[in-house]
């Protein structure tokens, strides 16, 4: 079958690249010929979703010639009918199927839920795999055909082999929304690195300020004066920041051991080689975890966490952890297999 997987933004946020590429395997590893194609231009940072896409786009993904337009990530949002409605009814005139793969809510309110139904009422899904159970909970009296699966990043290893580094071990502290967590010694803390324990301590007013948005996330950085360090317990310290559009040099680089980059390949080398992530992304953790790396989630913000709980890791947000061992083996067979089976 013919697909355009649709994908892109990634300088807004490098995890959307994880789960993109994850997902292209996944497709490709069923036998399916994919292609990538860029997303909808109303997600385009800080534009007004409600309005649908910009009336001067041309509308590419409605034109092309294949079987099947696939989305992915947490595309159900408050505004998904409103963006991507129209698209689908010109596609179903001209016989395209859409599928979901590793789909989500990004809020799970009744808001999203109704967007979604007032597209299934015009044309359902060929397929729709999950990420997450809340997900499936929600969208089951719908659409009965939901399938529970995990999010396309955990796949990035079998598409996906990363360099070695040579260097010293290291951990990587990813926090460019919330501030970065001063790492205190406890020795009954739940961050053990180099042979020592640590607590996460949060600056409470600065993190106030960006629990308001990503404007305000901008504003707190240039309120934070602390100093921050290279290197814990004989650990560098390495911070990727996954926002390099707009590019602020002021943030990005205001720590050291800092990287930014519009490719995903760094960021890839970069938790698959790290011995602890620490992060408010929720896709640096996917990243690492895949990887067999260690991870911990602080984002107060989000209920994108769900889809840590689909594979047991429901303490990521409380300690770090791991992967069980051969879970990432018996869910890539499982979607694969699901994905052998589609038909136009």
């Amino acid at each position: 079958m013919r697909i355009a997987l649709v994908s892109g933004f990634w300088g807004q946020n490098i995890g959307n690249a994880f789960f993109n590429l994850g997902g292209k395997h996944c497709l490709e590893a069923a036998g399916h010929d994919v292609r990538f194609i860029q997303d909808q231009p109303a997600y385009w940072t800080f534009r007004n979703e409600k309005r649908g896409n910009f009336r001067a786009a041309w509308s590419i993904i409605d034109k092309l010639d294949v079987d099947c337009v696939v989305l992915q990530g947490p595309v159900l949002t408050k505004n998904f009918a409103n963006i991507w409605l129209p698209t689908i009814r010109r596609l179903a005139a001209r016989g395209v199927r859409w599928g979901l793969l590793s789909g989500a809510f990004r809020k799970y309110t009744d808001v999203e839920l109704d967007q979604l139904r007032q597209v299934l009422e015009v044309d359902p899904p060929l397929f729709f795999s999950s990420r997450d159970e809340t997900t499936v909970r929600r969208v089951a009296p719908l659409f009965s055909g939901v399938r529970s699966g995990i999010d396309s990043a955990f796949f990035l290893p079998f598409g996906f082999e990363s360099l070695g580094l040579e260097t010293a071990p290291y951990c990587t502290l990813n926090f460019d929304h919330y501030p970065e967590p001063d790492l205190e010694s406890d020795v009954d803390g739940p961050i053990e690195l180099g042979g020592e324990r640590f607590r996460a301590v949060y600056p409470r007013r600065v993190e106030a300020l960006a629990d308001k948005g990503k404007a305000q996330a901008y504003v707190a950085t240039a309120f934070d004066r602390r100093s921050f360090p290279e290197a814990i317990a004989g650990l560098e310290i390495v911070r990727p920041e996954h926002r390099t559009n707009p590019h602020l040099p002021f943030k990005i680089y205001s720590r050291p051991n800092a990287i930014a980059s519009d490719e995903p390949w760094t960021y890839l080398t970069t938790y698959a080689n790290s011995q602890l992530t620490l992060s408010d992304r929720v896709h640096a953790c996917v990243a690492t975890v895949a990887y067999g790396g260690r991870a911990m989630l602080h984002n107060p913000g989000t209920r994108r966490s769900a889809l840590f709980d689909r594979v047991g890791l429901t303490d990521i947000t409380t300690r770090p952890v791991s992967l069980a061992d051969g879970l990432l083996q018996i869910e890539h067979d499982a979607v694969i297999d699901y994905l052998c089976e589609l038909e136009p």
